[in-house]
């Protein structure tokens, strides 16, 4: 039979794996963008003539110029924004992971995992009821399965988290 905390503890692991392998991937993909976008706001230098000598072709290099100035400038501010972007991804792929040592911390009964699961469980369950208090009236029931998972987990880690007695024997069928 599966225990209270087993359950949990795989809750902990999937939310962990859920949230971190598309952080990581979009913080890869994040990075590769702000590398290429910053390369490209380079301009490639001063080419400007002069309007007397060369006429129209010169006023329309001057103004093809002007543009790549403008596009490498707009390509820095995005090179920036994917920078951004790229350590929210981070740290997001950091809590995933954290996430996911609390399910291992706590299959293995490990007090560290009970307190910060149980902090990570009161602050869901502080968040499921703001939204409940804050939402219309037809949107009530949104938030109430992500209470119910944090109350029960809280339940879990406070009352029935269980560690394996030390000096447990196995149960053994006496009729065999």
């Amino acid at each position: 039979m599966i225990s209270h905390r087993s359950i949990v503890s795989i809750g902990f692991k999937v939310s962990g794996v859920l949230m971190g392998a598309p952080a990581v991937a979009g913080c890869v993909a994040l990075m590769v963008a702000a590398v290429q976008l910053h390369q490209a706001a380079k301009p490639d230098g001063e080419h400007m003539l002069s309007v007397q000598s060369y006429g129209i072709a010169g006023l329309l290099t001057d103004a093809g110029v002007g543009l790549d100035h403008m596009f490498g400038f707009l390509a820095g501010l995005a090179g920036w924004l994917a920078t951004g972007l790229a350590v929210a991804a981070l740290m997001i792929a950091l809590w995933a992971a954290l996430l996911y040592l609390i399910g291992l911390g706590v299959g293995r009964a490990a007090l560290w995992a009970r307190i910060v699961g149980g902090v990570f469980a009161l602050g869901l369950a502080l968040a499921s009821l703001l939204a409940v208090t804050s939402l219309p009236p037809r949107l009530i029931a949104l938030p109430l399965p992500a209470m119910a998972i944090a109350l029960y987990t809280l339940w879990t880690l406070i009352w029935r988290f269980s560690p394996p007695p030390a000096n447990a024997t196995p149960v053994t069928d006496a009729g065999a």
